[in-house]
């Protein structure tokens, strides 16, 4: 089935309707890219078109990017996902606490780590601060994360979304390898898969560069559909929000996950890692390492979703199928996924090609 002209005209007035100015759309079907197109214009007001290949902010998408790099350095045998911590951490230590269970990659991949972020944390960089450092993060020394990283209840206990737990894990990772986080990211998840079009922004404030060419036209809007403040938020969180990809890219990392799932020995992870990634974290079935989990007893899925200052994404999975949609649009509707546009189109594309969840 190719791509259906009546639909994509339904998708055009929806993204019109909500005020939506541009989105990427890609699908994929028993293991293969269906379809992808880029809908619409990068900022509003202007002729550029949003193409196959332009790149959105993926936001909280980014985890499931990093948990699988992390895993291509447990398959390399650099990190044990069940180790302590701090046996990896070089330049910052979890302090000691009072709790039976230690701070591991899992727990820290699938927020049950023991970590709390202070309300109002992690929000997107202001100009005029001056650019928070991960050790500054960490310790407690930015309004970006006013207080210290510290274990505040039993590891393995409970759920608590932690965009400081995935920090921590962007400084596991760069301990180990001696290299940064886009670094490394790149030498394990992006160039082996012939990604050119995916990146980890880091700010033009530490690598003297602004956003790669491939996305400085790329604005994001409000739910009005006016661009948001400096035309895109920054984050600087890379692990956690700093990803920038295509519909098309994250769509054929996926399937990479789900080859893996499968048991294709030439799937980037090795199928007993791709399993636990989509294994329910301890008695919290709907977590997995870096996504969320829809159980099924015929056919479960797993979820990613990004949400930020003027984005917002979403890509389901069936991994026994194969089979899913990605779409991201360079708007904030003001209203989660499943309420959205975003939602709204996911639900037309499962309904045409007979998902599950359709």
């Amino acid at each position: 089935m190719t791509k259906n002209a009546e639909l994509l005209s339904q998708i055009e007035a929806k993204m019109k309707e909500n005020r939506i100015p541009g989105a990427g759309i890609a699908v994929f079907i028993d293991g293969q890219l269906e379809w992808a197109d880029g809908l619409g214009v990068m900022e509003a007001g202007t002729n550029e078109k949003i193409r196959v290949d332009t790149p959105f902010h993926a936001c909280s998408m980014s985890k499931m990017v990093t948990a699988i790099g992390v895993l291509r350095l447990v398959q390399e045998g650099v990190l044990d996902l069940d180790e302590d911590v701090n046996h990896y951490l070089i330049s910052w230590r979890v302090p000691e606490h009072s709790y039976n269970q230690k701070v591991t990659l899992r727990n820290l991949l699938a927020h049950h780590a023991g970590f709390v972020d202070p309300k109002g944390s992690f929000d997107c960089y202001q100009s005029g601060d001056s650019l928070p450092t991960r050790m500054e993060l960490l310790t407690g020394l930015t309004r970006y994360n006013p207080v210290p990283l510290q274990v505040s209840y039993e590891p393995d206990s409970q759920f608590s979304y932690s965009d400081a737990g995935y920090c921590l894990i962007e400084q596991i990772m760069e301990d180990v390898t001696g290299n940064t986080f886009p670094a490394v990211m790149d030498q394990l998840v992006l160039a082996p898969l012939g990604f050119t079009h995916s990146f980890f922004w880091e700010c033009a404030s530490r690598n003297g560069g602004e956003v790669p060419a491939t996305a400085s036209k790329m604005a994001g809007h409000d739910p009005t559909g006016t661009v948001v403040t400096g035309k895109r938020a920054y984050y600087p969180y890379m692990a956690s929000s700093g990803y920038w990809t295509t519909p098309t890219e994250m769509a054929k990392l996926t399937l990479q996950l789900t080859a893996s799932y499968k048991n294709d020995p030439n799937a980037l992870l090795h199928s007993d890692l791709g399993k636990s990634m989509l294994t329910g974290h301890e008695n919290n079935k709907y977590v997995g390492l870096g996504v969320f989990l829809q159980p099924d007893q015929y056919q479960p899925y797993l979820v990613s979703k990004g949400w930020g200052i003027g984005f917002q994404c979403m890509m389901i999975a069936f991994p026994r199928m194969q089979s899913g949609v990605v779409v991201m649009t360079n708007s904030d509707p003001g209203k989660p996924q499943e309420e959205s546009f975003v939602g709204e189109v996911i639900r037309m594309l499962s309904h045409q090609y007979h998902l599950p969840n359709s």
